[in-house]
């Protein structure tokens, strides 16, 4: 089998990209090529705008069940289980139909910088970008698949009784009746089966560039660490009191009097390639600097969308939960939580994940450069980029959720306690509504 290269990599996340935007496409959220003729643009505008009054119309629908029967607990988790999931579908859906050319060049520019930093291989880059091409296909696929079971969930395996629809719903018409039952099982179907669709590609695409921030700040702490060339690993290196007799690399010389005015800045002069090792530090600045500005770029488009997406799988998975124990012994509305809640716990764990691996790449950014082997490539020039490239790294590099969160495992962990203590309210109000 022929070694897979960086470059080949990259392609295959531009690929992988691109099914992404077609799963958009598809479901009349993107837009089409450039090169399409007038008439093919006309008619998918108008079909977006015919997708786009649809799923408005069911969140209405929805909305409008949930005041009417707001004396009913269960009525009301269950409409707000569904009802939390199309507000966040909704949210993002505008942020791509608003910033889709910003998006696009977003995805341009983090493959092209990808590209740039591998473009002076260490041999390392290839194996990195495997690992994390690995992880994008995996989660894609699997959230495909689950998206596909929870559709047919939520419109077959739901138990209704004649004339119901599988959603509660109020209609401005009577949908126990023909046509009325039709319209509105369209209406039902058609916005789960986008919705679904939609958040897959809008959250496949937002993780594959998560994924790629990942990927390069790995390969930047692997650069920063054998700016020095040829070096020995950190793991192997031992300390001289440990063993005088052992190589002499490790040994301390007989004339070295260990003290505090040991240390004399003439003695230490720089090796012969100290150039080499300032050009690949240089570099590895300025690939962190473009990393740094990319990313602000990120989180100015998507935090938004990740706030809503914190607040909402709070109140997702706390009427999830709910609702599951409600249902307990009626084995298709048991099915139909179990995976609603599955769905929105492996979102919220993978997003906080991704945001949590970022945090501590970058943290490991100081200590890469620390083992550079600076000490032995030490000058004016040299000393000058390192103290440079260090506070650089004194800012940890983060996605954010709006302004109050950060996405990290402490932030999962505190979802899903904030979850529980909803959970544990409802089930509160449940219990002294029976008695």
């Amino acid at each position: 089998m022929p070694r897979r290269t960086a470059g080949g990599c990259l392609d295959n996340f531009r690929k992988l990209s691109v099914i992404h935007t077609t799963y958009l496409r598809f479901v009349g959220l993107w837009a089409l090529d450039s090169n399409s003729s007038a008439l093919s643009r006309y008619l998918y505008f108008v079909y977006n705008k015919v997708i786009l009054t649809i799923m408005f119309v069911f969140s209405i629908t929805l909305f409008a069940d949930i005041c009417t029967s707001f004396d009913d607990l269960s009525i009301v988790t269950d409409d707000g289980c569904i009802f939390a999931g199309i507000v966040v579908v909704l949210f993002k859906v505008m942020i791509f139909q608003f910033r889709r050319k910003k998006i696009a060049q977003l995805l341009r520019e983090v493959i092209d910088s990808c590209r740039r930093l591998c473009t002076f291989s260490i041999g390392d880059e290839e194996k990195i970008l495997a690992k994390y091409l690995l992880i994008c296909r995996i989660s894609f696929y699997g959230f495909s698949t689950l998206g596909f079971f929870l559709v047919i969930a939520l419109l077959f395996f739901v138990p209704v009784e004649d004339g119901e629809l599988p959603v509660r719903a109020r209609y401005p018409f009577d949908t126990t009746e023909q046509p009325g039952h039709s319209i509105g099982f369209f209406v039902e179907a058609c916005t789960v089966s986008v919705g679904i669709t939609a958040i897959i590609g809008v959250d496949s695409l937002h993780t594959n560039l998560c994924n790629l921030f990942l990927a390069q700040l790995e390969i930047l702490n692997v650069h920063f660490r054998k700016c020095g060339g040829n070096r020995r690993d950190a793991s192997a290196v031992r300390d001289p009191r440990d063993d005088l007799g052992g190589d002499s690399r490790y040994a301390i010389p007989s004339t070295v009097k260990i003290g505090k005015d040991n240390y004399d800045p003439g003695a230490i002069r720089s090796s012969g390639d100290d150039s080499a090792f300032a050009e690949r530090l240089r570099r590895s600045v300025r690939n962190h600097q473009r990393l740094l500005a990319t990313m602000d770029d990120f989180n100015e488009v998507f935090s938004a969308g990740m706030f809503v997406q914190m607040l909402s799988s709070t109140s997702m998975i706390c009427l999830t939960g709910f609702q599951a124990t409600l249902v307990i012994g009626h084995n298709s509305n048991t099915c139909k939580f179990a995976i609603y809640l599955a769905a929105a716990v492996s979102q919220l764990f993978y997003i906080c994940w991704l945001g949590n691996e970022v945090i501590y790449q970058s943290a490991r950014l100081a200590q890469s450069q620390w083992l550079s082997e600076w000490n032995d490539k030490l000058s004016a020039k040299t000393g000058r980029l390192l103290i440079l490239s260090m506070i650089f790294s004194r800012r940890t590099l983060n996605f954010k959720a709006g302004v109050f969160y950060v996405l990290s495992m402490e932030t999962f962990i505190a979802i899903m306690r904030g979850s529980y203590s909803f959970f544990a309210l409802l089930s509160t109000m449940q219990s002294e509504g029976d008695q």
